[in-house]
């Protein structure tokens, strides 16, 4: 089981260790699932590895890692001993003066004292602050991968957006070509005077038209490609990288069915705001430990070393002798009263348990709500994918038709292009119906916690790692 956690230094070997390792040995999925868009399209899952070390999203949860490390060790300190010095270095004098003699006395050089204290027995309080801090580690460890699962879901989206953009754009380059071409006739035909003059103004119309339309395209996917750029954070993606289509997915509804009936089986308990929130409970159960024990006696063992050199001068004799002391004491410290704070801890503790309780019932209940409700979307998605892919099958049966035609010396050449722009809408709206299917594939798994590329994540930081 992998102990690292991905922050500091340590977080920077994590990640070159991710981005060496076999692409097709992380995040691949359990055969019985259906392909994922990383499946489908190869150049996907090394953008999903490697948004895990560079997407400011990412990096931004690293600092919080650390931050909540520092907490937990904070928490555990008041569990170990704790050591200090002094170091003084000073020349104070006293004289006394009597009717007959005067004597003084002074302390030259160096005194130092050092001292320790350890805790014996607090009653389980130190433990419990202790263990405090280490879930708050825990649920801070749950946040980031429950990050990256947010991640890996709007980076599949908004990948396939792009697909789809640039299929738009393929569209508007040949519905430019189509408006030249018609310009290009028009102009013929008023060149032969077989239209009267002023006849192509409305074609080269079409023509601007369609140029703007298509240059708004490309800007479009331009700037989607460098927003999409700085999410994963690298800088190099452009819109070469972009594929030209989406394969066509596939479905197996019954394992989707098995997957939500195990979750509701297990109510949510391996997601990740689920088990935060049973920490949460665990929290406020040793906060009000405690609190309980805050008016005990709280027992520890203290320990003092000292040394002062002192001279001491007078009427013919002069005395000089270092003094040291040490101490070894057992301590004892009770707070009797502390002006009911005790009582407002404990009730304060006892709050929060029950809020968390009631917050878990509710979010309990809203996930598998949630789970059931994501099963149908991606049954209805799959039943509106199946719809769109009659529609392009038949756009391609009669741009083919159409060509049989012009051939058959039915119809003119025109009519092609006309039939091939139907066919472009059509596989536009399809890869929208096959983004909208893979979309809402990637949320249900996402929803129910059982994403394959989660699996690049150490497993203490899942929902049920140790």
């Amino acid at each position: 089981m992998v102990t690292s956690r991905p922050h500091g230094r340590i977080g920077l070997l994590f990640a070159i260790g991710l981005l060496a390792l076999p692409i097709g040995a992380l995040g691949q999925p359990p055969p019985s699932l259906s392909p994922l868009p990383e499946d489908l399209i190869p150049a996907l899952r090394p953008i999903l590895i490697s948004a895990l070390a560079q997407s400011p999203q990412m990096i931004a949860r690293n600092f919080d890692l650390a931050y909540w490390e520092g907490v937990r060790i904070s928490d555990r300190a008041g569990m170990l001993p704790s050591l200090g010095t002094t170091l003084q270095y000073g020349n104070n004098t006293t004289t006394s003066s009597y009717a007959t003699s005067t004597s003084s006395s002074s302390n030259v050089g160096f005194l130092y004292s050092v001292s320790a204290n350890q805790p014996i027995y607090h009653w389980g309080q130190l433990k419990a602050q202790a263990d405090i801090g280490k879930i708050g580690l825990r649920m801070a460890e749950r946040n980031y991968a429950d990050a990256y699962r947010l991640l890996i879901v709007t980076v599949r989206s908004q990948f396939m957006t792009l697909i789809g953009t640039k299929i738009r754009l393929r569209n508007a380059n040949f519905a430019l070509q189509q408006a030249e071409e018609a310009l290009a006739a028009a102009k013929d035909k008023v060149k032969a005077k077989t239209l009267p003059p002023g006849s192509d103004i409305g074609p080269q119309l079409a023509v601007d038209d369609a140029r703007l339309a298509r240059d708004q395209v490309i800007e479009g996917l331009e700037y989607s490609a460098r927003v999409f750029a700085l999410m994963i954070g690298q800088s190099d993606f452009g819109v070469q990288n972009i594929p030209d289509e989406i394969p066509r997915p596939a479905y197996a509804p019954e394992t989707a069915a098995q997957l939500l009936q195990r979750f509701v089986q297990e109510q949510g308990e391996k997601t990740y705001t689920i088990a935060n929130l049973h920490d949460q409970i665990k929290q406020a159960d040793l906060s009000y430990q405690m609190a309980k024990v805050r008016l005990r006696p709280m027992i520890g063992f203290s320990a003092y070393y000292s040394q002062q050199p002192t001279a001491s001068v007078g009427p013919g004799y002069l005395s000089q002798y270092i003094t040291q002391s040490r101490n070894f004491d057992i301590v004892a410290n009770w707070s009797i009263f502390d002006g009911l704070a005790t009582r407002g801890a404990k009730l304060s503790a006892l709050s929060s348990k029950r809020s968390y309780e009631r917050t878990l019932r509710t979010t309990v209940d809203q996930a598998m709500a949630q789970a059931r409700d994501s099963e149908k979307q991606l049954s209805f998605s799959w039943r509106a994918l199946d719809l769109s892919q009659q529609r392009r099958d038949m756009a391609e049966g009669g741009v083919n038709g159409t060509i049989d035609y012009v051939k058959r010396g039915l119809i003119s050449a025109n009519d092609i292009g006309a039939a091939r722009m139907g066919l472009y809408q059509a596989e536009f709206t399809l890869a929208g119906a096959r983004a909208d299917f893979l979309n809402q594939w990637s949320q249900f798994l996402s929803t129910l916690c059982v994403d394959p590329m989660l699996t690049i994540i150490p497993d203490r930081y899942l929902p049920d790692g140790k």
